[in-house]
């Protein structure tokens, strides 16, 4: 290259540092593509796209020429390239193949145009043109490898009848016929390393089982072939048909089966030639049999000098003269011909003949001049023709027709190229019916003879079905432009280039669009112009993935309101891909307006927010009062409790049993209301553990003993057999449903019976049916108040809350529950008689062992000194609780918050730590993770919470035990005797 080249192409390369520089683009990477052989140029990525930077290479072949350097200047339009890789770029006489790589959404701003080659040189044909000559190339066209098929041309349809996928990637061996196979391979081995141009013959399988005689030629290469065959079956049939008549010439008189015989009477010896052997061999004693009878037919007719007859049994017809060679010595000579296949011709044309007669569709046959020769009964039928009524000519049928002599058109109308007319009339049947008529007429040339054959065919419910079609059609195609939103059909080729091949005039509301604009509507680009910035990577992303994957296309966006307006409007797209034969990819889709969706989801949306913001302040409100109520609750039961162990006198003692009764009333209200919020939210689940059935039902019945005393009642237990055996369910639910039901008959009884039965109805494949029942003697319920004790924060009066107490929520809670169970509750009752509450529940059989608690009696621990730690921010529960503390004889030191108790450990040992969950500075939880990480002192954690809402927490926390406020001073001591005999 001269010196005024390089300053060109320097000039060139650093036209544009800066912006260079700020793309990214360093002196190093510059270098490299600048020295590649390769072409290499880059491009802005806004209209008319500047070509901002070249290498040496590009400018040698392109861009020395190149009068505008932009991609519009080299007539290029990258909207068509979006979804392809590679391009092929002509530039003057050539053509050039560029890999194309896209603007990445925040890496860069530029078109890159890499590894660019010449493809082409002038006066050669395009990679378009080669693939047009291979598709509509009359001769089959393959290119393969070894000897299976990679590549078959359209021509492959017609010829053999297969789709040319169905050949690809298959051997040639077994559609070629057997006899050629072995020919076929040899000559492959023999050219195949030769890499030379060679021919063979072959007859090649056709889809239809059937063969076709192809004439190959092959050129074979290193690692391919490539074969173009021509079908020479015509050609090959007519020289084996010449072949063939002229052996059939050859044997002309053993295919006429016609033979020569002669008789001497003086002998009575019969010659034949070689024909006539051929003849006799047709048939057992034929030769007997004629000479039999030639020899009666000279005994008849002595004088004859000629005879001709038939052997009609043996289908020979015989003709035989004599001949006086010398005076009073003659002999017979004679022709035999074999007549059997003029018989088959007979009996065939008579088979045909009845065989029209019989034909179930209406048929005739007439002359030209109209003049009937068959009519079939099928279409007398048709034509109304009467059964004695003579019918020779198509004239009779005028009157049947709504114009006279229609009959004509049938005979006169010239064939098609099949050789066959086919057209409609109108015909009047005999009940005056009109029907619709298809004729199909056939012209037939027998000897000197002409016909005319006439197929009849009633398709008036075929002309009613197209009706009926064509009005679908009118329908369908008035839906479709009615249907709210707009129907399309997008096109994308093998170039890459997408278009519309059909919109609805729905599309043009959608989009905004004028009518003159969606006449105009055709390339993608023009809809990807019109949709949101934002959303504009989603739906190219979401095409993309339905194009490479085949899946259906959905996919929300907004798009402009109008060209002229700066509002935009969301958009609902969804289409079905399908690939076409030719290799394009078409979608079926529709578009659709859901602005109005949008808004409401969104009103919706913020509707939703707004209901669990005010379902989670309910919930806080009935934790913090939860929390708040059990605080003071704790601090009435621990005082009561220092008080009883204070020996007062009797009626100090019932005035303090009365208040601990208060207090255990207030916490069963308080749980009930916890329990119809968990129910309401959807956050109780019924638990799956295994627990002794029996035992269960003992525990709630002792528990209530003393309530049933109080309540002068006779509380009794009946249990059925069987009922000693590990379930897996609720036990704690199943406790706080028998509670609620036998709680509330003790109540509404006074001085009488309560019965809690309970009995095994089935046991079978690992399941038990068992029945609950809770009878009392109360005051009963009337039937109009039934259903209404149910309900929440229901009572049956409201003076009921007054004398009895209660929520109204224990039987609304039950029902729930049982519900949740898969259960329903039933009651019978009867004013002043008493209620029966009942239900079944069908539980699953354990084979789990229970988890039974061991005793703390057998211990051999000394409880009679321990040293305590107590964390309570709350004052009045602390010396409430350290009352109880001291009356046990123990110790104990208190800190008012978690990071206190963590503290205080570092330098002092305890045999127990009683903590808070709720506590300023560090809570609870906080402190006891911290104590667990470096001492393994036993931690129990009290609590005002619902123990069902924090026990997962408790448990994740390291915590030995839990026991919730307002604190039972034995369940606490228990406990702590529990927690220390397991550490130790």
């Amino acid at each position: 290259m001269d010196d005024s080249r390089n300053k060109k192409v320097g000039l060139q390369f650093n036209q544009k540092p800066k912006q260079m520089q700020e793309r990214g683009i360093n002196s190093t990477f510059k270098k490299i593509i600048y020295e590649s052989s390769e072409m290499v140029f880059l491009a802005d990525d806004t209209y008319p796209y500047n070509i901002f930077y070249a290498n040496e290479s590009f400018e040698e072949f392109i861009g020395e020429s190149l009068k505008e350097r932009n991609l519009v200047g080299l007539g290029l339009d990258i909207n068509a390239y979006i979804f392809k890789e590679e391009l092929i770029l002509t530039h003057g006489d050539k053509d050039y193949s560029f890999r194309l790589e896209l603007p990445q959404e925040s890496s860069s701003n530029y078109f890159l145009f890499y590894k660019g080659k010449e493809v082409k040189t002038h006066g050669l044909p395009g990679k378009r043109e080669i693939q047009q000559f291979f598709k509509n190339g009359l001769d089959l066209i393959a290119i393969g490898q070894h000897d299976f098929l990679t590549y078959l041309n359209a021509a492959v349809k017609p010829i053999l009848g297969y789709e040319p996928a169905e050949l690809m990637n298959t051997s040639l061996c077994p559609y070629l016929h057997e006899e050629d196979l072995e020919k076929i391979r040899s000559f492959w081995k023999s050219k195949r390393k030769q890499d030379e141009l060679g021919f063979f013959e072959s007859r090649v399988k056709c889809k239809d089982g059937s063969f076709k005689y192809l004439e190959f030629s092959v050129q074979f290469t290193a690692e391919y072939f490539y074969l173009i065959g021509r079908d020479k079956t015509e050609s090959y049939s007519e020289s084996v048909k010449t072949k063939r008549l002229n052996q059939l010439r050859k044997k002309g008189s053993e295919l006429a089966r016609v033979a020569t015989w002669s008789f001497d009477p003086d002998n009575s010896t019969f010659e034949y030639d070689a024909v006539a052997n051929l003849i006799f061999e047709k048939q057992e004693d034929l030769k007997v049999n004629f000479e039999n009878s030639f020899s009666e037919k000279l005994t008849d007719k002595r004088s004859e000098k000629k005879l001709e007859f038939e052997l009609l049994e043996s289908e020979l017809g015989v003709v035989a003269e004599y001949h006086d060679a010398i005076q009073g010595t003659g002999f017979w000579l004679g022709v035999l011909s074999d007549l059997s296949e003029k018989k088959n011709i007979e009996r065939s044309g008579e088979l045909l003949k009845n065989i029209l007669l019989s034909s179930p569709d209406p048929m005739l046959v007439a002359r030209p001049d109209g003049e009937i020769y068959l009519c079939n009964e099928e279409a007398k039928k048709l034509l109304g023709v009467e059964e004695n009524r003579k019918f020779e000519h198509l004239s009779d049928l005028n009157v049947l027709f709504e114009e006279s002599d229609e009959w004509k058109d049938w005979i006169d109308t010239p064939a098609n190229e099949e050789g066959s007319r086919r057209f409609s009339t109108l015909l009047i049947s005999n009940l005056g019916k009109q029907l619709t008529l298809e004729v199909a007429a056939k012209s037939l040339q027998e000897k000197e003879e002409s016909f005319v054959v006439l197929s009849l065919r009633n398709i008036s419910e075929k002309v009613t079905l197209e009706k009926t079609l064509e009005e679908s059609s009118d329908f369908l195609m008035n839906l479709t432009e009615q249907v709210p939103g707009g129907l399309y059909q997008l096109v994308l080729d093998q170039n890459g280039k997408m278009s519309f091949s059909f919109l609805s005039r729905g599309i043009a509301s959608v989009l905004g669009l004028t009518q003159t604009e969606i006449e105009k509507f055709e390339d993608i680009s023009g809809a990807i112009s019109r949709v949101h910035p934002n959303d504009l990577p989603q739906v190219i992303m979401t095409s993309v993935a339905s194009a490479r994957k085949g899946e259906p296309w959905q996919c929300q966006f907004r798009v402009k309101n109008n060209s002229d307006s700066e509002g935009y409007r969301w958009v609902l797209g969804a289409a079905r891909p399908q690939a076409l034969e030719n290799g394009d990819m078409v979608w079926y889709g529709y578009l659709t307006d859901i602005s109005q969706q949008k808004e409401f989801e969104s009103k919706l949306d913020e509707a939703r927010r707004t209901a669990e913001k005010a379902s989670q302040i309910k919930s806080d409100f009935l934790s913090m009062i939860s929390h708040e109520l059990r605080t003071p609750l704790n601090a009435i039961s621990g005082s009561v409790y220092s008080l009883l162990q204070e020996n007062p006198n009797t009626s100090q003692k019932s005035a303090l049993n009365t208040i601990n009764f208060a207090v255990e009333n207030l916490i069963i209200m308080i749980n009930d209301l916890l329990d119809f919020q968990k129910i309401e939210a959807g956050k109780l689940t019924i638990e799956k553990a295994p627990f002794n059935l029996r035992n269960l039902v003992e525990q709630v019945m002792k528990g209530l003993s003393f309530h049933a005393r109080d309540s002068k009642n006779d509380l009794q237990l009946h249990l059925s057999e069987g009922l000693d055996m590990r379930v897996n369910g609720d036990k704690t639910r199943l406790s706080q449903i028998m509670n609620n039901l036998i709680t509330n008959a003790l109540k509404f009884t006074h001085e009488g019976n309560v019965d809690v039965s309970i009995k095994l109805l089935d046991l079978k494949n690992g399941r038990a049916k068992v029945y609950f029942e809770v009878k009392d003697t109360g005051i009963g319920i009337a039937p109009e108040n039934q259903t209404k004790i149910f309900n929440d924060f229901d009572q049956v009066k409201p003076t009921f809350s007054t004398k009895y107490g209660g929520t109204g929520l224990g039987l609304s809670i039950t029902r729930k529950l049982l519900n949740l169970m898969g259960s329903t509750i039933a009651l019978e009752s009867e004013v002043g008689k008493g209620s029966r509450f009942f239900f079944e529940l069908d539980l699953e059989v354990s084979d789990q062992e229970v988890q039974v608690e061991k005793p703390v009696t057998g211990s051999t621990q000394d409880f009679s000194k321990l040293h305590l730690l107590m964390a309570e921010d709350n004052d009045v529960n602390a010396l409430v609780l350290g009352k109880i503390i001291k009356k046990w004889g123990y110790t104990f030191d208190r800190v008012g918050d978690g990071a206190q108790a963590v503290e205080i450990l570092k330098d002092h040992q305890y045999d127990c730590i009683l903590m808070d969950i709720q506590m300023p500075v560090m809570d609870g939880f906080e402190a006891t993770q911290e104590i667990k990480k470096n001492i393994d002192t036993p931690v129990i954690a009290l609590t005002a919470a619902a123990k069902l809402e924090i026990m997962e927490k408790i448990e994740e926390c390291g915590f030995d035990g839990f026991v919730a406020k307002p604190i039972d001073a034995a369940e606490l001591l228990k406990k702590i005797k529990e927690v220390i005999s397991e550490k130790n």
